[in-house]
């Protein structure tokens, strides 16, 4: 039995100024797949985990690995020659199924639904009948084509995403137990005219918890093999776009019809509890000065690096800058040409330059720095939080920290995530002892934070993944769509 296991994840956002290109997946084919994600808390990892158990004779055929951080539309020839990458190995593979693990919301220039065009090239090469289980992140957008293409559909139950593994593992057991005879998927899902903001839909506690919950107490009666929510990455500007809720059965279609449709109308009936209260960063940054110790976290979601948006934002900086802290304060920031200005100085060199808004110049302006240079590094390092790519070693390019006063700046040439503590830890910054740590995340950075955090004030700066989805530019989205309507449903 020859079982194919492959990733492509990317989350897209459509505001962002910046393009994706092949680079910026770093993919990997064949053996090195393994390599990668052996013994990894990802999707994959979970995926080989379970392959790698089984006592039933498997080939494990590696075909890609490919992550990136989110960003706007792939470009059109780098799209291409991912999926002729992907189409290639697989075609070679030939093999009798597949695990794909994605996310569920990428996008490339020409193609709204990239998980469908991949589902499309692997169900043409597989044919009718060979199964393919699909992995997709909490956020992912559910498509007709998704569903049709896929035999199986399984997504994360956690946000902020500590379950990838597990998710993997799921769908391993999932496709085994299918290629046994035991399992005959059916699945259904039940779209919604909804976007939701992601800073109040954490699944520890609050609406999305008991909802999940719902979902789980499915699986674990055997009423369902998987139910998902889906309460969609709201930055994607496409015809079909909306949260979902998918639920796969044993050979019980009419059963995972009325599981979707139950959930998703508990999830219309609870929309306005997802609503969020946004601080403006002078009271943040007031409220952290009056505790008698940090660190507090600033979570500047409208510039999260996770959501899309460039990292470059001024918005948190320039306030940290003339606040009287008494305290360091951490912050990232990606700025090109800043870095090489702080390799050019040397360490312990001297920079004075306006630095930050970079990329977004809409929503952001530079403001000027005058800092020393403590630290410069080749941007390399592996993620240790549970989350996102835990155990995996990534690059944002070269990176230096600047300190200005109390206020030590972590600049790169490329976007990094920012949920895990690791970021900074990597280069000399303890966020145990800050006064003030600033995250671009609308609400992964939960996981690790919440529990060194003396307080946490979500802040309200503009950018292209603000929580004030009424005012963002949607030109093609389904209309009426709530919360940018209110009528019409």
């Amino acid at each position: 039995m020859k079982i194919a296991i492959a990733s492509c994840l990317q989350e897209s956002n459509n505001f962002s100024p910046v393009a994706t290109t092949y680079d910026d997946f770093n993919p990997v084919f064949g053996p090195a797949v393994l390599d990668r994600h052996r013994g990894k808390l990802t999707e994959m990892g979970g995926f080989l985990d379970v392959l790698d158990a089984t006592e039933a004779t498997i080939t494990i055929q590696p075909i890609c690995a490919a992550w990136a951080i989110t960003a706007n539309r792939c470009r059109r020839a780098d799209f291409a020659r991912l999926t002729k990458a992907f189409a290639a190995g697989l075609a070679a593979a030939n093999p009798d199924a597949l695990l794909l693990a994605m996310h569920g919301a990428q996008t490339a220039q020409g193609e709204d639904d990239v998980e469908g065009r991949f589902l499309a090239i692997a169900r043409e090469i597989l044919g009718p009948g060979k199964p393919i289980i699909l992995t997709l992140d909490l956020h992912a957008n559910i498509t007709q084509r998704m569903v049709t293409l896929a035999t199986a559909i399984v997504g994360y139950h956690t946000y902020p995403h500590v379950d990838m593994f597990e998710t993997g593992q799921k769908a391993a057991r999932l496709l085994l137990r299918t290629l046994a005879g035991e399992v005959r998927p059916t699945m259904a899902y039940h779209k919604l005219p909804l976007i939701i903001q992601a800073e109040n839909s954490q699944t520890y506690r609050g609406p999305m918890h008991e909802l999940i919950t719902a979902a789980q107490a499915l699986e674990a009666s055997g009423q369902a093999e998987a139910v998902s929510l889906f309460p969609v990455q709201p930055w994607l500007d496409i015809a079909e776009m909306g949260c979902a809720v998918v639920a796969v059965t044993n050979h019980q279609p009419k059963a995972a019809q009325a599981q979707a449709t139950k959930l998703a109308r508990q999830l219309w009936k609870r929309k306005a509890e997802f609503e969020t209260t946004l601080t403006p960063v002078p009271d943040a940054i007031a409220a952290a000065l009056a505790l008698p110790a940090g660190p507090t976290v600033l979570a500047e979601s409208s510039d999260s690096t996770g959501s899309g948006s460039p990292g470059d934002s001024t918005g948190v900086l320039k306030h940290l800058l003339q606040a009287p802290l008494t305290g360091p304060a951490a912050i990232f920031l990606v700025d090109p040409a800043t870095v090489a200005a702080a390799f050019a100085a040397g360490v312990s060199g001297t920079v004075s330059r306006r630095i930050g808004g970079c990329f977004d110049k809409k929503n952001s302006k530079p403001v000027p720095v005058q800092a020393y240079v403590k630290l410069l590094s080749d941007g390399s390092w592996t993620a240790r939080a549970r989350g996102y790519n835990t155990g995996i070693t990534t690059s944002m390019g070269r990176a230096a920290v600047l300190v200005c006063g109390h206020v030590h700046i972590l600049v790169a040439e490329r976007s990094a995530m920012t949920v895990d503590p690791e970021l900074f830890r990597s280069h000399g910054i303890e966020p145990v002892y800050c006064q003030i740590v600033v995250v671009k995340s609308p609400n992964g950075f939960r996981a690790a934070y919440e529990p060194l955090a003396k307080a946490i004030f979500v802040v309200d700066t503009p950018g292209v993944s603000s929580a004030n989805l009424r005012q963002m530019p949607f030109k093609n989205v389904p209309r009426p769509l709530y919360p940018l309507d209110t009528e019409g449903f």
